[in-house]
């Protein structure tokens, strides 16, 4: 998924210590076609990261009349990896490694860019329900950054048995629990889903930080220092340090967990690309201006691939 503001262009994931401290975040509205938006929980001003998760997106429901208006360009990417996942709908990857695969509700795509990959992403004919779901971006450590592109589909992914809840592990790891996709970092990325008002304890690695999304519905966390009351398109940031954490979600609610290492130094994003070393981003926008054969060629996609916005003189690295 791409669209980004000027703001979000020019983002700088800084490392910081893990603390305690909770903050709440509104989803920013983004554009992603001319005709339909995001919510974009991160990158934002107030929070770049949450370890290695440098990059939030819902998109949709997008009715099923506005489908044809669903059409993202080949663009490029590198230093991450596209983690999508869908409540509903459907949706069709193509990339420069030659893969074309439609994705189903409870299915992932993941796409590895590393040293550099580009890819398109349709809406797919079949579909029959308005498309909702998620992007998520992992960057890689930076001794996997160069690593060669690559792209996983997985059509089932764990059922991790929590009270009152469906939970999937998409990627990474919850207690005895591991997702069979290839994780580029230590991370958990859980999709919570509550038919009725439940209340449960997630457990919780200290050396990690977290975040809880709210993609629908409603969530309360509580925890001996405070408590905090969330809806819809709004991301709580609780950071690391800590075993447990109480929440209670609301009927019908969708939660994403997700944590993760904190970056071992300050993470440069601009556009698609992500890099330790803001020299890396220049060349990566150079060669996909010029055409470069890094990032290879989106088959069978009928238009115009993107070109990638002018990073302003005004940057630093």
């Amino acid at each position: 998924m791409t669209r980004h503001t000027q703001d979000d262009q020019q983002a700088t994931c800084e490392r910081h210590p893990l603390q305690r401290h909770w903050q709440t975040l509104d989803a920013a509205v983004r554009p992603l076609t001319a005709a339909i938006n995001v919510y974009r929980a991160i990158p934002q001003r107030q929070l770049r990261n949450i370890g290695p998760w440098c990059f939030i997106d819902q998109m949709g429901p997008v009715a099923l009349a506005d489908y044809d208006q669903f059409d993202v360009a080949p663009h490029p990417h590198i230093g991450l990896q596209t983690i999508t996942w869908l409540f509903s709908g459907q949706l069709l990857h193509k990339d420069s490694l030659g893969n074309e695969q439609p994705l189903l509700p409870g299915e992932l795509n993941l796409m590895t860019s590393g040293h550099g990959i580009s890819h398109a992403e349709q809406v797919d004919e079949a579909a029959e329900k308005p498309l909702h779901g998620m992007q998520l971006w992992l960057a890689l450590p930076e001794h996997k950054e160069d690593m060669p592109p690559a792209f996983e589909h997985h059509r089932e992914l764990p059922l991790v048995k929590l009270p009152g809840v469906s939970a999937r592990l998409i990627l990474g790891s919850y207690e005895q629990w591991q997702s069979p996709a290839k994780a580029g970092a230590p991370c958990t990325a859980l999709a919570l889903y509550s038919p009725r008002p439940s209340t449960l304890t997630l457990q919780l690695k200290p050396e990690f930080e977290y975040g809880l999304y709210v993609c629908d519905g409603q969530l309360r966390v509580d925890d001996e220092d405070s408590s905090q009351s969330l809806h819809k398109h709004q991301l709580l940031y609780v950071g690391g340090q800590r075993k447990q954490l109480t929440i209670a979600l609301g009927t019908d609610s969708q939660v994403m967990l997700l944590g993760g290492e904190p970056l071992a130094k300050p993470l440069h994003m601009f556009w698609n690309f992500v890099a330790y070393d803001g020299a890396r981003i220049r060349q990566a926008h150079s060669d996909w201006q010029q055409g470069h054969a890094r990032f290879g060629r989106v088959a069978n996609y009928a238009g115009t691939r993107l070109s990638a916005p002018a990073i302003p003189t005004a940057v630093k690295w």
